[in-house]
């Protein structure tokens, strides 16, 4: 079987489909929501104080509010509880991108087969594993492998994430390493399932299956029915961390959070473990893609800063994952509100960061500016947040805790600050430039002074050990 196509019959992919999102029940729930009264937010607001997240419903009421005071309060509420769930730590990984040669027709997407223009190539091992060596000199420790539709097969897709595991730079490793491609069938997909693969990206886009229909009008991603239901083949599969995302642009965007939301429901539910991840990548205006040059769809710093606020009110457990351009006013509040995960971007083509690739082959996509790892690091010391190069803790105690049946609400707290810390301390000594020293080591001592009297002595001895030489010091 190739990349999108199914071992589900047709009749289970169909009901599975209209299990997750009925159009006719998400606009039920949105003309609901629209007559909430401000009394009624206010109570829904009072409720997402406790953690506990909310169902599609309350999220409808909250995604159509439009007064400026009301929404000041929801946004708000979002930052409290994520504060609580999260603190000020933002995880960072790197997407590497090994090939452009996607089969799909998107007309949001330079990358579409119909772009005769674009320069097709296709990365091998150890193309990868130079790319790979850059970014950990950079110090990331995280990687999203980038591959669409490639049709190249699960060996190529294998070979591609062995190439970035087996990649050495002195003594530091990639930990981590998730994908982000196009469904495949179970069987490929069990044969994906390995211990260094994080996290399984696949993103329905819009689930208003007029707009969807629209953007997507041949090859396997225009089944709309399959792509919803991959991540419940997913998991059947054995692959424990399946991530959701919408393409803000492709779709009416209250439809689109209040069907993301009953998605996650549905494979909370029927599945045991609910999205780990949510992506918002944004409508970025691109050569050769028509529907993103459409000014209707370019989704505004406001509405992107408050679809994150109701996302995170609605999961206060699930990451939140920023991989679109912003300007640094919108990063802020982005990340005070909600964002989680940060990809520090690239143009979208094989070879970017050592600079020996063809930029022609990003067909002039830009997933992100850029910017050296230690740019970013910078920014964020410097708007108070903790860097958090762990890669280990956060996602396995959720893991464990979701499939004990425990709360996630238990992994608040624990050694998840400490080692986002520990972490950023070994970069400190390893990467930072003078100035950039100057920054994080103000972060880690704010940070320190947040922990109780002994967690934060366990920390300062594994820090001396860090500047004694140690590595891997994580609690």
């Amino acid at each position: 079987m190739r990349t999108g196509e199914s071992d589900w019959p047709r009749q289970r992919i169909e009901t599975v489909a209209a299990s997750i999102c009925d159009p006719s029940q998400i606009e039920a729930l949105l003309v609901a929501g629209r007559a909430v009264s401000p009394a009624g937010v206010r109570d829904i607001l009072y409720q997402a104080r406790t953690m506990q997240g909310l169902g599609p419903a309350d999220t409808a009421a909250l995604i159509q509010v439009a007064d400026p005071a009301l929404r000041a309060e929801i946004t708000a509420v979002a930052r409290a509880v994520h504060e609580q769930a999260y603190g000020r730590r933002l995880g960072i990984f790197a997407p590497v991108c090994p090939t452009n040669r996607c089969v799909d027709d998107c007309l949001y997407c330079p990358l579409r087969r119909s772009n005769s223009q674009l320069r097709r190539t296709m990365a091998q091992a150890r193309d990868v594993q130079r790319e790979v060596k850059d970014l950990l000199e950079e110090g990331h420790r995280r990687l999203i492998l980038v591959f669409g539709n490639d049709r190249s097969g699960v060996p190529y897709i294998r070979d591609m994430v062995e190439a970035a595991c087996a990649a050495a730079q002195g003594n530091r490793r990639v930990q981590r390493v998730d994908l982000n491609l196009d469904p495949l069938p179970r069987e490929d997909l069990r044969q994906l399932n390995q211990p260094a693969i994080g996290t399984y990206h696949v993103f329905q886009e819009t689930y208003d299956q007029v707009q969807y229909a629209l953007l997507h009008p041949s090859g396997q991603k225009s089944d709309y029915a399959a792509r919803l239901t991959c991540h419940d083949q997913a998991i059947e599969a054995g692959l424990g961390e399946v991530g959701l995302g919408l393409l803000l642009g492709a779709g009416p965007y209250a439809f689109d959070v209040v069907a993301l939301v009953a998605h996650a429901l549905h494979l909370s539910e029927t599945c045991g473990v609910g999205p780990h991840t949510i992506s918002y990548p944004r409508m970025i205006p691109a050569s050769s893609a028509p529907a993103s040059q459409e000014a209707e769809r370019q989704i505004s710093d406001e509405d992107f800063v408050f679809i994150v606020a109701v996302t995170r009110l609605a999961r206060p457990h699930t990451g939140i994952i920023m991989s679109t351009p912003a300007r640094s006013e919108t990063r802020r509040a982005l990340y005070s509100t909600g964002i989680s995960e940060v990809m520090a971007g690239s143009y979208s083509y094989p070879g970017v960061y050592t600079e020996d690739g063809d930029p022609e082959a990003g067909g002039k996509l830009v997933i992100g500016r850029a910017r050296p790892l230690e740019a970013v690091i910078y920014r964020m010391c410097e708007y108070g947040f903790v860097p958090n190069l762990c890669t280990s803790c956060y996602a396995t105690r959720r893991r464990e805790a979701l499939r004990g049946g425990l709360s996630p609400a238990a992994l608040t707290g624990g050694y998840c600050v400490p080692n986002a810390l520990l972490a950023l301390k070994e970069y400190l000594m390893d990467y930072a430039s003078p100035q950039t020293k100057v920054l994080v080591e103000r972060v880690i001592q704010t940070e320190l002074g947040r922990l109780p009297d002994k967690g934060r002595e366990e920390v300062l001895e594994r820090m001396e050990e860090i500047e004694a030489g140690l590595r891997d010091t994580l609690i």
